[in-house]
C-alpha cells in the first residue's frame, strides 16, 4: 500500500472483537459492519486484506486494482506498505495478469499453483501457499473494478469460498459507496489516447493552412481630388461642413487676402500711371523728336505695369478656392483650419465620390506577409462586425510608413466586390484579414517565435 493508506502501526480500531468460539456469521455481520463505518478507501482496503483471513482462514490476501484494464496490488495482509519492486509484488501481478488473459476475472476462481503462473517465473517455487482463490469485486453492471486473492496451504472448500464471496460482494459494495461509479467504470486507456492525439497533432502541423494578418482598416474613397493650398497664407474661411456634398464650382475655403487685395489696386493704379504717360507722350510725339524717342519706353513701362495687374488679380483669384468636381468634402474641423498658416501645396481637404470606395489596410512591420495582389480579404467593418465584407486586395506600398501610434505598416489597398453595401461609407473603419499564400500549420503557429529567435539569437 502507497502512502495514501495507513501503516500497520496505526491499523483501524474495530468497535468489537471476536470471541472465542465465535461462529462464522458472527465473524461476518461484524467484518460487514465494519466496512460499513470506514471513511476512506485506503482504510477499507488495509480492512479487507486484515479481517478477510479471519472468516476465510486464508493465511495472505492481497488487494489489487484493476484501473482500465491494469493489475495492480493496492494493499497485503500483515505489510504496512507495499514495495512495487518486491518480487512477490511482481509475481502476484503477473499471476493475476495471466488469469485475466485465461480465465478473466468476472468470475470467482480457485487454483493451485503452478496454474496462471507466469512463464520463466521462479517465485512461486519459493511461496508457501500454493492454493489461491480470486474473488471479484463487481459493480452493479458486471464490471470488475477490483478484487482480492485469497492464498492458504489447503485447498479451497465451497463453504470456505461462499463465506469469501459474501464478503466481497460487501466489500464492492463500500467501494463503490466511497468512490462513486463513474470513477471505477472502464474507460479508455490514456496512453493510447494521447499516442493517437500526438500521431494526430503532428499531422495536423502539415495540414496546409493560408497565412493570414489582422490589421486595421478604413473604407477611403477611389481618386478623390486633393484641394491644396494655392499659395502661402492663412485660412480665413471655410464655407462647407465636413461630409458636405458640394457642386463643382462651388467656394469651399479662403485665404487671408488683405495683402493681395492692396497689392492688386496699387498695381491697378500703376497700370492707370502708365496709360496717362502713353498718352501724354503719344501727343508730344507728333512735335518733338525726343517725345518720339521715348515713346517705345513708355510703353513697354505699360505693359509692366499691365503684367503686375494680372498677376496681383490672378493671386487674388486664388485665395478663393472652389471645387472642381461634384461629391463629398473629406477634412477634420473648421476650427483646426481657421487661422492657420498654410504652404503652398499643402492639402487642405479632399472632394470624394461617395460612391467609389475601397479598403485602406495599414499592416504593422512585424505582421506583415507576402501579399500578392488579388488575395482575398475579409472586412470587418464596425459598422458591422457581424457580417464581413469580402474584397480583393489592388496594391500594396514598397516602403512602409508611420502611421497612428508611431507603428512602421505597409499601406495595402483593397476593392470591394460588391458597393451597394450601406456600411461601406466613407471613413468607416474595422478589422481586416487578409489571406496569404499556403503554408503547413506548423509554420503558421509558430512563424512569430521562429521570427523572434532568428532575429534575437541568430539560429
Amino acid at each position: 500500500m502507497q502512502g495514501t493508506e495507513k501503516p500497520l502501526s496505526e491499523p483501524i480500531k474495530l468497535q468489537h472483537t471476536a470471541p472465542a468460539g465465535a461462529q462464522p456469521y458472527e465473524v461476518l455481520l461484524r467484518i460487514e459492519a465494519e466496512a460499513r463505518r470506514v471513511e476512506s478507501v485506503a482504510e477499507l482496503r488495509f480492512l479487507i486484506a486484515n479481517e478477510t483471513m479471519k472468516l476465510t482462514k486464508a493465511r495472505q490476501v492481497f488487494v489489487l486494482s484493476v484501473p482500465r484494464g491494469a493489475i495492480k496490488v493496492e494493499t497485503v495482509s500483515s505489510i504496512g506498505a507495499v514495495d512495487r519492486n518486491s518480487p512477490r509484488i511482481r509475481f502476484i501481478e503477473g499471476l493475476t495478469r495471466e488469469l485475466h488473459k485465461q480465465a478473466g476475472l468476472s468470475e470467482i476462481k480457485a487454483f493451485a499453483l503452478p496454474a496462471y503462473c507466469p512463464a520463466g517465473e521462479i517465485e512461486q517455487d519459493s511461496y508457501p501457499f500454493p492454493f489461491m482463490a480470486w474473488l471479484p469485486f463487481r459493480l452493479r453492471d458486471g464490471h470488475v473494478f477490483a478484487g482480492m486473492l485469497l492464498a492458504r496451504d489447503m485447498p479451497w472448500q465451497e463453504a470456505d469460498l461462499l463465506l469469501a464471496n459474501r464478503l466481497a460482494e460487501t466489500y464492492a459494495h463500500a467501494w463503490r459507496a466511497l468512490s462513486g461509479p463513474r470513477r471505477l467504470k472502464r474507460s479508455v486507456p490514456i496512453k493510447p489516447l494521447l499516442a493517437v492525439a500526438a500521431i494526430v497533432a503532428v499531422a495536423a502541423m502539415f495540414v496546409p493552412v493560408h497565412m493570414t494578418v489582422l490589421a486595421p482598416s478604413e473604407v477611403v474613397p477611389v481618386a478623390p481630388e486633393i484641394v491644396a493650398a494655392p499659395l502661402d497664407g492663412a485660412i480665413e474661411e471655410i464655407m462647407v461642413n465636413p461630409n458636405e456634398r458640394v457642386t463643382k464650382g462651388q467656394p469651399l475655403f479662403r485665404l487671408a487676402d488683405t495683402a493681395l487685395r492692396n497689392e492688386f489696386q496699387v498695381a491697378e493704379q500703376d497700370v492707370k500711371v502708365a496709360q496717362a504717360r502713353l498718352m501724354q507722350i503719344s501727343q508730344r510725339a507728333i512735335a518733338d523728336a525726343e517725345a518720339r524717342r521715348d515713346l517705345a519706353v513708355t510703353r513697354s513701362e505699360l505693359s509692366v505695369a499691365e503684367a503686375k495687374r494680372d498677376y496681383a488679380a490672378d493671386m487674388l483669384a486664388r485665395s478663393h478656392v472652389n471645387a472642381e468636381t461634384d461629391g463629398v468634402v473629406i477634412f477634420t474641423d473648421k476650427r483646426d483650419w481657421i487661422g492657420r498658416p498654410v504652404s503652398i501645396g499643402e492639402r487642405v481637404m479632399e472632394v470624394a465620390d461617395p460612391d467609389r470606395v475601397q479598403l485602406r489596410i495599414d499592416v504593422p512591420v512585424a505582421d506583415a506577409i507576402a501579399v500578392q495582389n488579388g488575395a482575398r480579404v475579409s472586412a470587418f467593418l464596425d459598422s458591422n462586425p457581424l457580417r464581413p465584407v469580402d474584397a480583393k486586395t489592388l496594391s500594396s506600398s514598397f516602403d512602409p510608413q508611420m502611421i497612428e501610434g508611431n507603428i512602421l505598416a505597409y499601406r495595402v489597398y483593397a476593392g470591394f466586390d460588391s458597393t451597394t453595401d450601406d456600411s461601406l461609407r466613407l471613413g468607416i473603419r474595422g478589422t481586416s484579414q487578409i489571406f496569404g499564400e499556403k503554408v503547413p500549420l506548423a509554420y503558421y503557429l509558430f512563424r512569430r517565435p521562429i521570427a523572434v529567435i532568428r532575429q534575437r539569437l541568430g539560429l
